[in-house]
């Protein structure tokens, strides 16, 4: 199965990373940004950024509160897509697999690559089912 057959068809289990060959060797690149403009409406909120983000590397964005990093951050899962005012220019691709390509279903790229934010955004539900909820969906 290919990289975009599994982003595309069905689930994979994305905790383990594939095995790393022994020795010296470029790090796996997972997210491949290429370009990327951010745009709500007529205003650019983010302009040509490029960077690959590579496997076992910790990677940070840090800058000013309203630079982007959140923005940038909201188009590797696709929650920019929620925002009706919202497109993109350039490409992510992750696992060698264009994010934004026609055939990628992006409920299914909201399951794989999961978004940790500063302040909770719970359920309007107790709290047993906020917590409940991914299980329950899962299965």
């Amino acid at each position: 199965m290919t990289d975009r057959e599994a982003i595309e068809r069905r689930p994979v289990n994305v905790a383990a990373p594939p095995a790393r060959p022994s020795g010296p060797a470029d790090p796996e690149t997972v997210f491949d940004v290429r370009e990327l403009s951010v745009f709500y409406g007529t205003f650019r909120a983010v302009k040509e950024f490029t960077m690959p983000i590579t496997a076992r590397e910790i990677t940070a964005f840090i800058g000013p509160s309203g630079c982007g990093k959140t923005t940038v951050l909201r188009c590797f899962n696709r929650m920019n897509d929620l925002i009706e005012t919202a497109r993109i220019e350039g490409t992510i691709e992750y696992h060698g697999v264009d994010l934004y390509g026609p055939r990628v279903d992006p409920v299914e790229v909201r399951r794989r690559i999961g978004m940790v934010f500063q302040k909770p955004n719970p359920f309007p539900k107790s709290i047993y089912d906020n917590i409940a909820f991914g299980p329950r969906i899962a299965g």
